[in-house]
């Protein structure tokens, strides 16, 4: 995880829908946001060339702080055809000491519904028509946020500063629908959002088992340093998952099903407990419990550290 200042990474380059566009926009990023906006230098969509032509019709990119210090968010929405992402990067922080990224370099995705859709096309449009600041940088925020906002449009590009974002203006609509569209606007909702990505990865792993069976299961949401823990054997590494499994029963089964979770602070380690089923090969049931710690990979996947059963 990396402390953001805004000293260290002034002058980084979001790419958005030319490498021209998003120098510009960059550059005119107020000092609070230069920080937040060095962190998105990776690229969500693809490639330089993807990003540049590859079908992008609308980009827009919102970056907001709260002045009190708590969750501060970097939401990237992209319009390609008939779909429309949401890519979020969470930090958390203060605007004096500096902001932590929140979970792993990846951002989160998320997928537009048509309503959405069409309502964050509408706000922008709207948007793109407005210029400058407004509010001014030096404007006290205490009890909001500020946002700094960059379109591309229609093959034209702008940027707005909010120094305190609220719904009375074209540029603070489009921020604050954004920003609850994307979610974990607050510690609270990010702790509830983290919770539920870690039980979503849980069910996946479970239901990866199912389809393509337990050995691919185990191996794929491995951790590179996983440890299985067992009555019988203590698994080390994915390479020893791979193998440990290799001899799995064609006919046996295991179903599980998380209950809860804890994900930690930093968004980068949590656990879940849950239901289990065995069915040997033979046909017998063996109901138990099990305990999986999580960790994030460096693209923000969650991967299973430590794995136990509890009969």
């Amino acid at each position: 995880m990396k402390l953001l200042r805004a000293a260290a990474l002034c002058g980084a380059v979001l790419l958005i829908s030319t490498a021209a566009f998003a120098q510009n926009l960059s550059l005119r990023a107020p000092g609070w946001a230069q920080a937040l906006v060095a962190a998105d230098i990776i690229p969500t969509t693809g490639g330089r060339a993807a990003l540049a032509g590859d079908g992008i019709e609308m980009s827009v990119r919102v970056t907001l702080a709260p002045m009190r210090g708590g969750v501060a968010r970097v939401i990237r929405y992209d319009l390609r055809g008939e779909e429309g992402k949401v890519y979020l990067r969470r930090f958390t922080g203060h605007p004096s000491t500096g902001w932590w990224l929140w979970g792993g370099d990846a951002p989160y995705v998320a997928t537009l519904t048509p309503a959405q859709r069409t309502e964050v096309a509408n706000l922008a449009r709207a948007a793109g028509g407005v210029v400058g600041s407004l509010g001014g940088d030096s404007e006290t925020c205490s009890a909001g946020e500020q946002a700094y906002i960059e379109l591309a449009v229609g093959g034209r590009s702008t940027s707005l500063a909010r120094a305190c974002v609220a719904n009375t203006d074209a540029g603070g609509r489009l921020a604050l629908r954004l920003s609850e569209i994307a979610g974990s606007r607050t510690e609270e909702e990010l702790a509830v959002a983290a919770v539920n990505e870690l039980m979503e990865a849980d069910r996946a792993f479970a239901a990866l088992a199912q389809s393509e069976g337990v050995p691919v299961a185990f191996a794929h949401y491995a951790a590179s340093d996983a440890l299985i823990v067992t009555s019988r054997e203590i698994i080390s590494g994915r390479d020893g998952v791979v193998q440990s499994y290799a001899g799995w029963p064609a006919t046996a089964r295991l179903e599980w099903a998380p209950e809860t979770a804890r994900v930690s602070a930093r968004g980068d380690m949590g656990w879940t407990w849950g239901n289990s089923v065995h069915t040997a090969a033979d046909g017998t049931r063996t109901t138990g419990r099990y305990v999986s710690v999580w960790t994030r990979d460096y693209e923000g996947n969650w991967r299973y550290a430590f794995d136990a059963p509890i009969r």
